[in-house]
């Protein structure tokens, strides 16, 4: 199964009533509910062309603001496809452009350089890294460190800290105020052990059998530990942490006088009754266990002394990184930097001023907002400042909601919203355009459990698949995490072939994505899709772990320490294929292994030729290396080892992680050197890269390959067939996150710590992240999961529910306590048509050595492999047996291609030019898309700057056509944004900006663009041929001119080529008026000219005949038929016997 073409025309639906009610509507402010896959995005679109069609609204005074400069694009495009260029008029940004442009222009009244730069990843992991040196460490570690096992030291809880502040607008200083002295902290942590040690004293016994006297002795006990606990709560202070933990104390008193009331009211049944093991409970609650003791539920997930002992560690933690918080934001200040999440928080400071807020609020009539319930703190207060008199529209949906763990608050979508806007008007969008009926079943059951759930939306299927009766298959997850790898690539492989019994389609690699709740989930995953031969693109951060970007950052390791021998080993291993013998000679010398590659006589070896390689690849490197900026000295390595040739296609995917984060490195403020403290901050960086990812951090999918993520890189993705594996409690168990409490404590709403249970909070997400991952499957959800034990309840224990009737209200924390039985309610809810794959996906033969038959007898895969390399080593040592095809069991017919499937023929100019100048050329590059040579050293360097120079520039020029972009300033600053977005050199930004100058040099500049980059097809008697052009502009004359950029460094000859040609008679089909006029507009160095001619329809027809004849021949471009001559000399496959340049 394969998506549509681009080229097909995609009619857009009418809007459905409940849309339609949306639209039309004049009520304001309104929240739109909108469910996974209603067509929110529609909704909102269309709303906004209705205001302007309908209302006479000014496309710029309609503000619409969402989380990606890809989304933001999108709403413009599909305006403009609606409205013309006015679309283009509508100001679309995310929460921080709009902030940025806002801050560049009140630079002043900010208090901030106007030439601030926003800090990239880069650069803020450098200064996470120099900010480590001011915190003293006194609670923390600076190696490992932080409940989240991640491994990644200071430096990785210090970003998360800073990030999870900054998302709720807490300042440093605000922190300082707020835990006072550090030594005021230790006294607090000595106070949770004195209120231990005094539940030692009061309530913990020995005696194993309850008595009334004995209940009546507790009882005084627990009043004694009550008094001691309020002593301790009126010596605290009024303010800041002491009050906080007080209100700790306070709950810890409330308990005391309930749990004295249980022994009381409950003493029969405790001295001879099912209530026994009550006795204990007040010493397991107040901490005198190390773990809950007999008749106590293993699975009770609260004492009151530990909640407390965690706020007061994390207030520790905080008192140590509150330091590098400050440092960290002297170095921005110093620097001239903004942070990313200091943008809208600036902005707000500047929109406290009340002239400035009006001035700016006053630019626009309605405020729209997507994504809303992914708003944080700050962004909420910022959209309630732009909306002036109530105009705002806000579009998102609660049960999407998987972003708090990043700042995000759901509640800006429900209680917070309805709170700030008393006429609030609410509406709802549930028909799902997306999905079948039974996996909308399924999702809207696990969203229906969700306590204190804001909404009761219900998905709805519309059209077909409202009346399916499949899309669910579950599969028993096998119990070792290999195994149950191994279910899931072979039910892959099934999908691939077609031959799961109950599904009828077919799919493609690129219709499968799976879906991981962790990183780590992935990894078995992709090890049994390798051994299988199955494609697939790991998305972004879950590719560092791949063997190929592994050995490339052992080269770089190696180069910035030669001493690193483990690299240089991997790298000698893996790139050069050094023999063994080889490098055994190399590690056994007397010099160190660096030394050894450079000084020992190559006739030593066995193989000389692969170690001069590889002697002179890291001589060349070294020397770049103290001239070369990072990312100028990654391409070098890549160009000089042809490191990529090496590496399979999958590894290559994996290498685009690895470069784009070493490209950040090069654009960044900080330009660290290629040294070991580089290489700590890159794999730093990987290893935080989905840690810190946020909601505008997301994936794109691929139509070649599985595609893999983790559920919040989907968000917004739909595929055919979804697998979710590792279904299971144990595997999706709630848990808090670091500085939860703090930031919530430090929150200006907030009256006390208590006033929330995060650990179920995040039951809540892990719901909602559950529900995203089921909504993003199309027509197939597999669904892989198995029970866990989750301890449970014993007989004779206290049941977790009594415990809970006598806990407190004050208290958040359950007995029970946050827990997520994953697949027991995907069993539970599942439709009675769901399907059980688990016999089919059941390994054979014990899954480790398939067997197939040859020639009728049968050989193991392991077996299969030997031999092969067996062959392998004969053919490159010279004595492989000549064997003539009938002897070796092969049908000599079979091997011909004459009666098999034509290759496809679909023409272009750039191809019919390649086949003027060589037949094998064409059918190498066009027919079977044969790779290239790998190059090696700096050859070619310079055609490739020139080409990325000429495609940046080329799409640069399309999105400022769609803008209707008029100054080379504002095609700068598209320039520079898509050099951002694409991860190129800083030196291929600035030649492009150079072409972007030449233009605005000549008279095309002034010119009306009327189209850019239109595609077309044109038939020629049967034959086809397609392409793009670049700008169809109307002169001063008032005629039309179809124009081509070229930043190429010679012009071309108007007379003698088809290019000009076959764009005219495109355009005889394209548009209404005649247009006779073309030419070139020449950006490169040859620039800035331009130059045009007319061509009559005699000429247009005799180009006509001229291309049918070259199609003609084209139709018959083979392997056998060449020409040599110059273009050799560029050619990628220039190794082959025919290139005269041998």
């Amino acid at each position: 199964m394969s998506p549509p073409s681009e080229d097909e025309p995609v009619e857009e639906p009418s809007p459905r009533i409940p849309q339609q009610r949306i639209i039309e509507s004049g009520e304001y402010p309104m929240r739109v509910l909108a469910g996974a896959g209603t067509g929110k995005t529609f909704t909102m679109v269309r709303k906004v062309e209705h205001l302007i069609d309908e209302h006479d609204v000014s496309p710029d005074r309609i503000l619409a603001l969402t989380f990606t400069n890809k989304a933001a694009d999108s709403m413009r495009e599909k305006l403009n496809e609606k409205l013309g260029a006015p679309g283009y008029d509508v100001n679309a940004y995310t929460y921080h452009s709009i902030c940025h442009d806002i801050l560049r222009e009140y630079a002043y009244h900010a208090e901030i350089d106007p030439q601030f730069d926003v800090v990239n990843n880069a650069d803020r992991t450098a200064l996470i890294h120099e900010a480590l040196d001011e915190i003293t460490y006194r609670f923390t570690s600076p190696e490992v460190y932080g409940p989240d096992s991640h491994a990644d030291g200071a430096a990785g809880s210090l970003l998360k800290f800073i990030s999870t502040m900054k998302s709720k607008g807490i300042s440093p200083s605000t922190i300082e105020t707020f835990l006072g002295d550090a030594d005021r902290l230790l006294e607090l942590e000595a106070l949770v052990d004195r209120i231990v040690d005094r539940a030692n004293e009061t309530v913990r016994v020995s005696w194993r059998a309850p008595s009334a006297d004995r209940l009546e002795e507790m009882r005084d006990g627990i009043a004694d530990l009550q008094q001691s606990i309020a002593n301790e709560r009126s010596a605290l202070g009024q303010a800041g942490v002491e009050r906080s933990v007080a209100t700790y104390l306070r709950g810890m008193e409330e308990t005391c006088t309930s749990l004295a009331e249980l022994l009381e009211t409950e003493e029969a049944s405790i001295i001879d009754g099912e209530h026994k093991p009550a006795f204990r409970l007040p010493a397991y609650l107040f901490g005198t266990y190390s773990s809950p003791p007999s008749g106590i539920p293993d699975s009770i997930s609260v004492t009151l002394t530990g909640k407390l002992r965690s706020f007061v560690e994390e207030c520790q933690e905080a008192a140590d990184l509150v330091a590098g918080y400050t440092a960290y934001e002297q170095r921005l200040h110093e620097a001239s930097l903004v942070d990313f999440a200091d943008l809208i928080g600036a902005t707000l400071e500047l929109l406290e001023d009340p002239d400035i807020r009006a001035e700016i609020a006053g630019q626009y009539d309605y405020v729209f907002c997507d994504e809303f319930q992914d708003t944080d703190a700050v962004q909420f207060e910022l959209v309630d400042q732009l909306a002036d008199d109530d105009q705002l529209f806000v579009v998102g949906d609660d049960d999407q909601a998987v972003y708090e763990w990043r700042g995000a608050a759901v509640e800006n979508i429900g209680r917070r919203l309805e709170e700030r806007y008393e006429t609030l008007v609410s509406e709802t969008l549930e028909e799902n355009f997306r999905s079948k009926q039974p996996i909308l079943d399924v999702a809207n059951n696990v969203i229906a459990q969700l306590e204190a759930r804001g909404s009761e939306k219900e998905l709805t299927a519309v059209g077909d698949a409202a009346d399916a009766s499949d899309g669910i298959a579950t599969i028993t997850a096998a119990e070792d995490d290999e195994e149950q790898a191994e279910q899931i690539a072979t039910a892959i492989g099934h999908l691939l072939t077609g031959s799961l019994d109950d599904v009828d389609e077919t799919y493609d690699a690129g219709d499968i994505a799976l879906l991981v709740r962790k990183n780590r989930h992935a990894k078995p995953i992709v090890r049994a899709l390798e051994e299988r031969g199955i494609p697939y693109q790991l998305a972004g951060g879950l590719a560092a772990d791949s063997v190929g970007v592994e050995t490339v950052l052992a080269y770089l390791k190696a180069l910035a320490n030669p001493a690193d021998e483990v690299s240089l080993n991997r790298v000698l291993t893996m790139r050069y294929r050094l023999h063994d013998a080889d490098l055994i000679s190399l590690n056994t010398a007397s010099d160190s292994l660096s030394e050894a590659l450079q000084s020992l006589p190559l006739d030593q070896f066995r193989e000389p030729e692969r170690v001069q390689r590889a002697r002179e690849d890291f001589q060349a490197l070294r020397a770049k290396r103290e001239i070369y900026s990072v990312a100028r000295l990654f391409r070098e390595l890549k160009e000089q080892t042809n490191i990529d040739w090496y590496l399979s296609p999958q590894e290559r995917r994996d290498l685009r992680t690895l470069e784009s984060l070493i490209d950040s490195f090069g654009e960044g403020a900080l330009q660290p050197a290629l040294d070991e403290s580089f290489l700590d901050l890159l794999s730093l960086m990987e290893s935080l890269d989905d840690s810190i990812a946020g909601v505008q951090d997301q994936a794109e999918a691929v139509n070649d390959a599985v595609n893999i993520m983790t559920v919040h890189k989907s968000k917004g993705l739909e595929f055919p067939v979804v697998f979710l594996p590792n279904l299971s409690a144990d595997q999706w168990e709630p848990g808090t996150r670091s500085y939860d409490t703090l930031g919530h404590t430090l929150e200006e709403t907030a009256a006390t710590p208590l006033d929330q249970d995060f650990e179920k909070r995040d039951e809540y997400e892990a719901r909602r992240i559950f529900h995203v991952a089921m909504t993003r499957a199309e027509e197939q959800l597999v669904l892989v999961g198995r029970h866990a034990d989750d301890g449970g309840v014993d007989d004779g224990d206290l049941s977790l529910s009594f415990i809970d009737s006598w806990l407190p209200e004050q208290i958040p924390w359950r007995a029970t306590g946050a827990s997520f039985p994953i697949w027991q309610e995907v069993t539970t809810g599942l439709p009675p048509e769901a399907t059980d794959w688990t016999d089919e996906v059941a390994p054979t033969d014990g899954g480790l050595d398939p067997t197939i038959s040859v020639n009728g007898e049968p050989l193991s895969q392991s077996a299969a492999r030997d031999r092969v390399l067996e062959l392998a080593r004969g053919l490159l040592n010279g004595d492989l047996d000549s064997v003539s095809p009938a002897t070796a069991g092969f049908a000599v017919e079979a091997l011909s291609t004459d009666g098999g499937p034509a290759l496809s023929h679909r023409h272009s100019y750039t191809s019919l030019e390649k086949y003027s100048q060589c037949s094998r050329r064409h059918y190498l590059d066009y027919l079977v898309r044969a790779f290239e040579d790998p190059q090696r050293g700096a050859t070619g360097s310079d055609t490739v700057s020139i080409r990325d120079m000429g495609i940046l520039f080329h799409d640069t020029a399309e999105i400022a056509a769609k803008r209707s972009l008029m100054s080379p300033e504002e095609w700068n600053n598209v320039c520079e944004e898509l050099g951002r977005q694409e991860s190129y050199s800083a030196d291929i930004v600035d030649q492009a900006k150079d072409c972007v100058d030449r233009y605005f040099s000549t008279e095309a500049s002034s010119w009306e663009i009327l189209d850019a980059e239109r595609s077309f097809t044109l038939d020629i008697d049967g034959h086809t041929i397609t392409g793009k052009i670049d700008v169809v502009c109307r002169n001063s004359a008032g005629n039309l001119v179809v124009l081509d950029y070229k930043a190429t460094t010679v012009k071309r000859s108007l007379d003698d080529n088809l290019q000009l040609p076959i764009y005219l008679l495109a355009c005889q089909q394209l548009f209404d008026e005649r247009i006779d006029e073309a030419g070139y507009v020449y950006v490169g160095s040859v620039g800035p000219d331009m130059s045009t001619r007319s061509f009559s329809r005699d000429e247009l027809d005799q180009c006509r005949e001229d291309l049918l004849t070259r199609l003609q021949e084209a139709e018959d471009s083979t392997f056998d038929n060449y020409t040599a001559g110059d273009h050799c000399k560029w050619c990628p496959h220039r190794s082959l016997s025919c290139s005269q340049i041998r």
